[in-house]
């Protein structure tokens, strides 16, 4: 019997036999009718409570949802229903999805006929990293007399780990591949000293370096051939991952540090892809997680699973530990993207000579993050004193913001101040960018 729940139509029917039967005590002659309708109206309830269990369980549904859920993206999840009553049935679907969402209206009605089956879909998108519970899938049918209700249970309890965002990999490493991203204008120019290697032999067109014509395939050809030549691969591409205090800031219920998490997850696969070596390391008051830079097959899940489990120490980060450590680890000129945020010249001035130190031996990107939410508030049209004040120090925010890249560029570092929600992709176009112009 608890599988037993009582329709809304059933207590509409209940209702209205009290009003009816308020009536009574004026006209006495409605009790009679009023225990008659009573009466056969039991009798509908005893008939559908045998079409709803004189099938044993003759419903099936299951949940549809991967093991790994990715970090800050819609994540879809499908509900499979089949109905193996011999009529038709209305359904009502209740998933029970984990208690971090706290969504409670997912909801899905709809009916079957018989042996007929569906698929609902919803949609979760989690802001944090971590492990997820699920609960049961609850399938409530009711027949067309719509008296009473049958609760099924589906689905035992199942965890699932969001992970940082995977779901993107594939859309950038299409993007990046057919130079969609590589922005415009863009092009290679070979520098002195910069190494490169053989791609192939094409033949020559208006505008190439007649000193690459290839004589000996030109000859087998009897048209002009060229050689063409492409970066050197196998560079090395480490990311630096601040985890200190001001990596904790908010953005649209995620936090810089996941931002930062899920555009490096990209990043490397990217560069997995380019033919360049991806390696990862995290920081915060002291070293934090180091994987080598490499271009096995494993490389990409290795840096997924060290990202999964990172999190904010809440404290000053140390850039000089920061120099010894790469210093000590990475021994060859490398390309680091280093993810970090600071909120005042001055606080960036202080870990300015650790960065110098890391551009001497290193070609340094510093990405930044700027705060759209407040740049969007120097928009608003100031209606008190109050708002004109808070205004001026929005716009001394943002040009706090302005200074601290202008600094890092005259100290001849690399500088990419971009929004949370655009981190992916404009890291992903500067990485590009450096490679393009043979720089790494």
């Amino acid at each position: 019997m608890r599988e037993l729940y009582l329709h809304r139509r059933f207590f509409m029917v209940l209702w209205g036999a009290v009003f009816v039967s308020l009536f009574a005590f004026v006209f006495p002659s409605l009790l009679f009718g009023v225990g008659w309708l009573l009466g056969i109206f039991g009798v509908v309830v005893l008939v559908d409570f045998i079409l709803l269990y004189s099938f044993g369980r003759p419903v099936q549904a299951k949940r549809l949802v991967g093991d790994k859920l990715a970090n800050g993206e819609e994540n879809e999840v499908g509900i499979w229903v089949r109905n193996h009553y011999p009529f038709r049935i209305a359904v009502t679907v209740i998933d029970e999805c984990p208690v971090e969402f706290q969504q409670r209206n997912i909801c899905m009605d709809f009916s079957l006929a018989p042996e007929e089956e569906t698929q609902q879909k919803y949609i979760l998108k989690p802001v944090k990293r971590g492990e997820y519970s699920f609960g049961r899938v609850r399938i409530f049918v009711s027949t067309r007399l719509a008296l009473i209700q049958r609760r099924y249970s589906f689905e035992e309890k199942k965890t699932v780990s969001v992970y940082p965002s995977f779901l993107c990999m594939r859309k950038y490493e299409l993007l990046a591949f057919a130079g969609f991203q590589t922005g415009g204008g863009v092009k290679r120019m070979p520098l002195p000293g910069v190494s490169t290697s053989f791609e192939q032999i094409k033949p020559y067109v208006q505008g190439d370096d007649p000193r690459a014509i290839n004589w000996k395939a030109t000859a087998r050809s009897n048209r002009l051939m060229i050689n063409t030549y492409t970066a050197e691969r196998s560079q090395q591409v480490y990311c630096l991952i601040d985890k200190g205090r001001t990596m904790q800031a908010p953005f649209r219920g995620m936090t810089m540090l996941d931002y930062a998490i899920n555009a490096t997850l990209v990043l490397s696969d990217i560069v997995l892809k380019k033919g360049d070596r991806a390696g990862l390391l995290t920081f915060s008051d002291k070293q934090g997680t180091f994987i080598k830079a490499g271009n096995q097959r494993l490389q990409l899940n290795r840096i997924n699973e060290a990202l999964y489990s990172q999190q904010t120490r809440f404290l000053e980060s140390d850039f000089e530990q920061l120099c010894a450590t790469v210093s000590r680890w990475i021994t060859t000129r490398s390309l680091l993207v280093l993810f970090t945020n600071f909120d005042t010249v001055s606080g960036m001035k202080r870990h300015l000579p650790g960065l110098k130190r890391l551009a001497a031996n290193h070609l340094l990107l510093v990405v930044l993050f700027e705060n759209t939410e407040i740049n969007q508030a120097l928009h608003l049209k100031p209606e008190s004193m109050r708002d004109i004040y808070f205004k001026i120090l929005v716009g001394d925010f943002i040009l706090e913001k302005k200074k601290i890249a202008g600094e890092l560029k005259k100290a001849g570092i690399y500088t990419l101040l971009t929004e949370p929600q655009d981190l992916t992709a404009n890291t992903l176009n500067r990485y590009l960018e450096l490679k393009e112009r043979g720089l790494i």
